[in-house]
């Protein structure tokens, strides 16, 4: 099916799967039984967003054997040997990669990019949660006849849409809690439940919370009887609180917030009292009507519990599956049969919706050693692969050019680059930015430390001004391994130093429980003498998560018992 001349894409001639179902679902003024059809029509929504996913998840599986990825260098030792060897193939196969949206890659990649902003910009003041609300007068006013809002989710999920932009044009336009200057957004969809954003903002320095009565001005937690936000009072983690006469400041990150001592109100077969309430901002409350929950961010320890919650993926089962004698590896088809959709993230992912927004580009930057650059190619065409990526710069390459022709870029780091400069893919070389680029910020992907070469490569780059070569960072590190290696009675110092400085990139990168099966396997393998002092030294971060879930007395226990 072709586009008409007046419609035709600039990116499909033909008509997408995506592009028909959002025709066929639009409202128009003629009867349509498919908008009557009641739970018929979910299954409708669910169906149709199941087969556009899985229409374009079968490109790699459908090309596996022609598109592959190697290195450079492995590309070249290939074709050396394929005269003694004919038949030799190499490569792997391109599975579920991070551009494909809410594929665990993605996720990851995100909350990189999200603590690259944090490392710019500091930790988020606000994070926000703004739920859909079913009996929205915007959405009873469409309803036709005797329907209720589940039988129109196409229309629910526009009026969300439409909501969660003026919600971000009243906090970031009108600077309803003071000048943002950087934030993110992601939307989920919890099972059967509605859409809710999870918003995370960063204030400028005139903006920032500071006292305790700049907490109580954004956040409150006084009890009302008919409350949207208390129909969930008694299911939320920790609930019921303390009653309090004053805000707390800081306790385990979040603020502990006031609590005034009110009678108990019996709503349903519940007795609910201010005890009850979840931290709520009255002027956003009356504005939209809905479940708006305003947590105030006032440590550091919070941030990455906040973007991991942000970015842990949707719904999903955990499942494997094995033939009788194999064990295959297909994160494509683990992704499609654990995967749980529900008929309003189908509508969102339809009408072609944002999922994740964040503001600030994030510029990733390659980290690679020579002729170790990422290269995809069609099966038998490794000749002119190969060709190409002899004259094709990357990232990294174009910069140790810009270091060579340019007088002022040897004043910049590699990650300060793309404040600056561009990289302009057809021309192939580094573009002087003309402007925004105090809107841009580069990083260079997390490198495991057994990967050495490129672990050590990445810390020169973080520290290197001005490089010109890799031969020129090779000469640093040879003049650092001659220096380290005059200091012998200092070993066991550097041992335990190295142990240290690996801890603490593991703490900005990894999850709780990663970081403390690390730990586990440092008391096990690791030459290191003062285990307990080690244990003292970072057992508010090993312990972050179980002293949120029980109290900071028994939450360090948890964590000792399970490392």
């Amino acid at each position: 099916m072709k586009h008409s001349e007046e419609g035709r894409s600039s990116k499909y001639i033909q008509v997408t799967q995506l592009q028909f179902y959002a025709y066929r679902l639009a409202v128009r003024s003629d009867f349509s039984i498919l908008h009557h059809s009641g739970k018929l029509f979910q299954q409708y929504i669910v169906d149709a967003y199941s087969k556009s996913e899985r229409s374009r998840l079968n490109y790699s599986p459908n090309n596996k054997k022609t598109l592959r990825i190697e290195h450079y260098e492995g590309l070249l030792n290939a074709l050396n040997s394929r005269a003694l060897n004919q038949g030799d193939r190499t490569g792997k196969l391109i599975i579920l990669p991070s551009a494909f949206q809410g594929s665990p890659r993605h996720m990851h990649q995100n909350y990189q990019d999200a603590m690259a902003m944090v490392r710019k910009f500091s930790r988020r003041d606000l994070f926000v949660t703004f739920t859909c609300n079913p009996i929205w007068v915007d959405i009873l006013n469409v309803l036709e006849g005797k329907q209720h809002p589940e039988a129109r989710l196409d229309i629910v999920v526009r009026v969300f849409k439409m909501k969660l932009t003026e919600l971000l044009d009243v906090i970031i336009k009108r600077n309803l809690f003071g000048r943002v200057v950087s934030y993110i957004y992601a939307i989920e969809f919890q099972k059967r439940g509605l859409p809710h954003a999870h918003i995370l903002l960063t204030l400028d320095t005139y903006s920032k919370i500071h006292t305790k009565d700049d907490i109580d001005k954004y956040s409150m937690c006084n009890f009302k009887s008919k409350s949207l936000c208390m129909k969930e009072g008694l299911s939320t983690k920790q609930y019921p609180k303390e009653f309090r006469e004053k805000t707390e400041e800081n306790i385990n990150g979040y603020p502990s917030y006031k609590r005034k001592c009110t009678e108990s109100v019996r709503v349903g077969r519940y007795h609910l009292d201010n005890r009850c309430v979840v931290h709520y901002n009255p002027w956003l409350y009356k504005q939209f009507r809905a479940h708006i929950n305003v947590e105030v961010c006032v440590s550091i320890k919070s941030v990455k519990y906040l973007y991991k919650c942000v970015y842990k993926g949707h719904d999903a089962a955990s499942i494997r599956f094995e033939n009788e004698n194999t064990l295959d590896h297909d994160e494509i088809l683990s992704f499609l049969d654990g995967r749980y959709v529900s008929a309003p993230e189908a509508m969102w992912r339809l009408n072609e919706f944002n999922l994740l927004e964040k503001y600030h580009t994030v510029v990733r930057l390659a980290v690679h050693l020579t002729d170790q650059q990422a290269i995809v190619y069609q099966d038998g065409q490794e000749e002119e692969a190969v060709a190409r990526a002899a004259t094709r710069q990357t990232p990294l390459t174009a910069w140790f050019e810009l270091d060579k022709n340019y007088q002022d870029s040897p004043n910049y780091l590699y990650t300060d680059i793309s404040h600056y400069y561009t990289f302009n893919k057809s021309a192939i070389k580094c573009q002087k930015r003309q402007k925004g680029g105090e809107q841009v910020i580069g990083r260079m992907p997390v490198v495991n430390i057994q990967d050495s070469e490129r672990y050590y490569l990445r810390l020169l780059l973080l520290r290197k001004l001005g490089a010109v070569s890799f031969y020129d960072l090779k000469l640093l590190m040879e003049l650092c391994a001659i220096l380290f290696s005059r200091y012998d009675k200092y070993k066991d110092y550097l041992k335990e130093s190295n142990i240290g400085t690996t801890l603490n990139e593991s703490i900005q990168t990894r999850a709780l429980f990663q970081i403390r099966l690390f730990f586990a396997s440092i008391c096990g393998f690791g030459e290191v003498k003062g285990i307990p002092k080690l244990w003292f030294r970072y057992k508010d971060v090993l312990s972050e998560d179980f002293v949120r879930q029980y109290s900071e007395d028994s939450g360090p226990k948890y964590a000792l018992a399970e490392i």
